[in-house]
């Protein structure tokens, strides 16, 4: 064999291991944000997150006290069907102001918000 061969052939190992690098490189880069938010103890992040958006929607689209009270029973009830406990209090301080109470409870985990709410 002569040195063209060997050249030839020590191009192409060259090429497919940087192709295969690069592939490796990119596929963690596009699966890190995925183990950046992953959990180990299984955290319900987004179900936290979004009850307490709900809540605060439900202040701002609500007038009635007595409606928001029933769509946050409502709310509780959906949130049981999955697993998990959902307290919301909602109570006006005066004004268009409302103080906004969410106790969020799974087997590992207990979270209070206590939030202040304009109508506005």
């Amino acid at each position: 064999m002569n040195n063209k061969g060997q050249l030839l052939l020590l191009s192409g190992m060259l090429i497919a291991m940087s192709v295969a690098l690069i592939t490796l490189y990119l596929t963690t880069a596009s699966i890190s944000g995925y183990r950046v938010s992953y959990s180990p103890w299984g955290l319900p992040y987004y179900e936290m997150r979004s009850s307490v958006y709900e809540a605060t929607r439900a202040i701002k689209l609500y007038k009635n006290p007595n409606d928001i009270s029933e769509f946050y029973q409502n709310m509780s009830k959906i949130y049981a069907r999955h697993g998990y406990f959902l307290v919301v209090n909602a109570t006006p301080i005066g004004g268009s102001l409302y103080k906004l109470n969410l106790t969020f409870k799974t087997d590992r985990v207990k979270l209070e918000v206590e939030k202040n709410v304009p109508t506005y």
